[in-house]
């Protein structure tokens, strides 16, 4: 509470008496840890604030740039840290607000949201070298700065203000003081990122990581330093020629597209079916082994070589050229002098003012490249704004690898005699909670925490069987587990969004067992993981192959996002094969009905009950707790392709399309299969509402738009119940896709009309732009032959308050197996 006693007490007391003074404005910013107008400051607080905007709002003059941890959790009583630019005039105001809640407690009526505010402040602060270089950060430019003392690159964020020219100058000149070059630089408004890459001297960045405010880290235009970006190598394993199997014969412009390193494009089993793109001319600079991009083109198109997809891919799919390799046999693939963001917001601009003319149809992107660099912990990446502002604007599914960490998991009272000794189930218990004790460091790896994304994480699995037993130390901790591998990076993301959302086959992925003293580590295995599992992608060949048409295993989050989006390309197909018009649809609702169906056929595996059982709270009182850590690891769980292109005798899919502006509803009413009717037999139904939502990055409510499913009110008549097998609904409606489940074995007795309603909310925000969403819904009872007679398309009506469906206002199913 800001009382007199506290540090913001104490700091607003001394401002007042500054302002009561007419004290010079340039004398107090003198002082670079004084509250002043111009100056980026920080409120900490002890709870989050819901109407923070509100506040922010009632006092002219305040801006306001980002925040994090916004939603109160009882499980997490951390501070919450919020940004704002003040004028002169508004803290004037803030004064005039703090001096009357002193007083007596109460603030104007007009300004009650302050009330909170100033109850709940715990200090307030200038936006500090300790700032604009975290924890995470600082740690990692450390690293480099040991590795290379004479000269390091760094990308420099800066505070995102309406003048970024002056901003930019004053970074432009700090940088040139030091002795530092500017190498590139970005500003792209609807993301709110400005940033500069810029190469610096050793004894610049030793400045930096002393938190030195006389340097860049002082410097009031800088937000955040932050080590470059950099590609982590996936494992892989080269397992020779294989003959058999070629390129399919691949036509029509592309649907997908995958950003990634420059892939031998030739290579026999994708030879004919890429449109390559080098808008960064790094063709003639990947003169190393192409291995990255190569591999996430043959899942793309193939899905996993030792089990490929039984339809074939119809379109091309385009290939951006982002990274390259190297000729050094040491250095893997690395991107160009730009900034990533830059790179991706160029590429996508292609596409749509045709620059690309093949790619003027893409809408998915295929992003296979978290950064080790920056994992996720709490505050969004400029390149995750990035990616959601392209996403809103050009109506594009971005599906990003949620990031490998390669650590070793440290275990407890554990030698390594005692863990061979165990069964494989408490193997497996053991690496499990030796991974939550690290929840802290495996998280996602940026791009991966952007809210309009798909995010994907490795499912411990693959068609792969070793022929001969594992050598001495090496172990399959999670075999038959379903648990996503030990290396997938975890979530939640931002603002407690469910990430990743769901798990794709990224190869099972080994440990090693290595003592250190009292405790033992469990090594995810690197150089040779992909000995012993792992997704079968084409590999251009080494030193020692025997022909061209190389084939290995890879393994990690990379392939798994890969293969996702293999899966979205080929349900786009099927959705073109049975409705002749489908193409007419506005690409953005139809990248939002491909988002809806992939996290549509995901179910939470027998993980759930692993995870609750080790990790807890045991009390059942503590279910949501529960379910946080299940979706920590799994998400909405591991996705089907079969559900997503397929339907079944005892299964149908229906979806729909359409528009919602702010505060607006829309009703659908869904036909009731008389086969389902007044049977005590388990049967289920389940819906995945889709949207890109525009990001905001100057509001605390970072997702402009939301929405929502309402709970149905007629669960009861249809004899089912919200699945305990799913993230709860709080958690469920935090990101933009929702996917919720009810199932029961009680007979529904739907009423004679025969139709059961489901409400989508659209809640009430600042935008005057309709939003596009998707919703698909499942009705399902195993084993009925039929839930829907014949092979006509069903449709349910759709109803409510303002415009119809874009599409046809009903809800449309699915194609059968026999018609694809």
């Amino acid at each position: 509470m800001a009382q007199a006693g506290t540090p913001a007490g104490r700091k607003l007391a001394g401002l007042a008496a500054q302002l009561d003074a007419s004290t010079p404005i340039l004398q107090l910013r003198a002082n670079l840890d004084a509250l002043a107008p111009e100056r980026l400051l920080v409120f900490e607080l002890t709870g989050g604030v819901t109407q923070f905007t509100e506040a922010v709002r009632l006092v002219p003059g305040l801006e306001f740039l980002g925040a994090e941890d916004l939603d109160e959790d009882e499980f997490d009583n951390n501070p919450v840290a919020y940004l704002m630019v003040p004028s002169e005039a508004a803290l004037r105001n803030i004064v005039t607000l703090w001096r009357g809640w002193q007083k007596d407690g109460n603030v104007p009526p007009r300004f009650s949201t302050w009330k909170a505010m100033l109850s709940q402040l715990r200090d307030i602060r200038s936006w500090g070298p300790q700032d604009r270089v975290t924890t995470s950060d600082h740690d990692v430019l450390v690293e480099e700065y040991a590795r290379n003392a004479a000269r390091i690159r760094v990308e420099i964020e800066l505070v995102f203000r309406r003048d970024g020219d002056t901003t930019e100058a004053e970074a432009r000149a700090g940088i040139l003081a030091v002795g530092g070059v500017v190498v590139s630089r970005s500003r792209i408004t609807g993301a709110g990122y400005h940033a500069l890459l810029a190469d610096l001297p050793g004894p610049a960045l030793a400045d930096i990581i002393a938190r030195n405010p006389a340097g860049l880290a002082g410097l009031e235009a800088v937000l955040q330093i932050r080590p470059q970006s950099v590609f982590q190598l996936v494992p892989s394993e080269e397992i020779g020629e294989i003959p058999a199997g070629g390129a399919p014969a691949l036509e029509g412009d592309p649907i997908a597209a995958i950003f990634d390193a420059v892939p031998l494009s030739q290579h026999p089993r994708l030879a004919g079916t890429l449109s390559v793109e080098d808008p960064f001319d790094l063709e003639g600079l990947a003169v190393g082994m192409r291995s990255h991009g190569t591999a996430m083109a043959s899942a793309v198109i193939h899905g996993d070589i030792n089990a490929p997809w039984s339809r074939p891919l119809e379109r091309r799919v385009h290939f951006v050229n982002m990274l390259y390799a190297p000729a050094e046999p040491d250095q893997h693939e690395r991107f160009p002098d730009l900034l990533p963001a830059d790179m991706f917001e160029r590429a996508i601009l292609a596409m749509r003012t045709g620059d690309a003319p093949t790619a003027q149809h893409v809408l998915i992107v295929n992003a296979s490249l978290g950064d080790p660099n920056k994992p996720f912990a709490g505050r969004l990446s400029g390149w995750a704004r990035v990616v959601d502002h392209l996403a809103a604007t050009y109506g594009i599914l971005f599906v990003i690898s949620a990031g490998n960490h390669l650590a070793p998991l440290e275990t407890e009272n554990m030698t390594a005699s005692a863990f061979e000794a165990l069964d494989p189930a408490n193997r497996a218990r053991v690496a499990l909670r030796a991974s939550a004790q690290q929840l802290a460091t495996r998280r996602l790896l940026a791009p991966a925490e952007s809210m309009n994304a798909i995010t994907v994480g490795a499912l411990h699995a693959d068609q792969f069987t070793y022929p001969n037993a594992l050598p001495a130390y090496n172990f399959d901790v999670w075999t038959n587990t379903g648990l996503c591998s030990v290396s997938s990076a975890l979530g939640p993301g931002h603002n407690g969004a469910t990430k990743p959302e769901i798990l794709a086959p990224g190869g099972r992925h080994h440990v090693r067992l290595s003592p250190q003293g009292a405790k033992l580590q469990l090594r995810p295995l690197r150089e040779n993981a992909a000995t012993f599992g792992g997704i079968a992608v084409a590999a251009p060949p080494s030193a020692t192959s025997l022909g061209p048409n190389i084939v290995a295993r890879s393994i990690g989050t990379s392939v798994a996002a890969a293969l996702a989006t293999g899966v979205a390309a080929r349900a786009h197909e099927a959705l073109e094969a049975a409705y002749p018009d489908f193409g007419a649809l506005p690409a953005a609702q139809r990248a939002c009905l491909l988002k809806a169906l992939l996290v549509h056929g995901s179910r939470w595996t027998d993980a759930r009950d692993l995870l609750i059982e080790v990790l807890g709270p045991p009390e059942g009182k503590f279910h949501v707790r529960q379910k946080d850590n299940v979706r920590r690891y799994i998400g909405y769980g591991a996705f089907d392709p079969d559900r997503i292109i397929s339907c079944a005798d005892d299964r149908a899919t229906l979806w729909a399309v359409g528009t919602l502006a702010a505060d607006q509803g829309k009703r659908f009413s869904i036909p009731w299969p008389a086969a389902m009717n007044a049977k005590a037999q388990p049967h289920g139904l389940s819906a995945t509402l889709a949207w890109f939502s525009p990001p905001r990055p100057g509001a605390v409510a970072y997702r402009a738009v939301r929405m929502k499913i309402v709970e149905p009110t007629e669960l009861g008549t249809a004899g089912i119940k919200a699945s305990a097998f799913q993230p709860d609904p709080n958690q469920a409606h935090k990101g933009t896709v929702v996917h919720r489940r009810w199932e029961g074995d009680r007979a529904a007795a739907i009423a004679a009309n025969g139709l059961f309603k489901l409400d989508v909310q659209r809640e009430a925000d600042d935008g005057d732009t309709p939003a596009n969403f998707a919703i698909v819904v499942t009705l399902e009872m195993p084993g009925e032959i039929q839930v829907y007679p014949g092979t006509q398309s069903h449709r349910a009506q759709a109803a409510g308050a303002g415009r119809h469906l874009n599409s046809s206002s009903t809800l449309h199913r699915s194609t059968s197996k026999s018609s694809e």
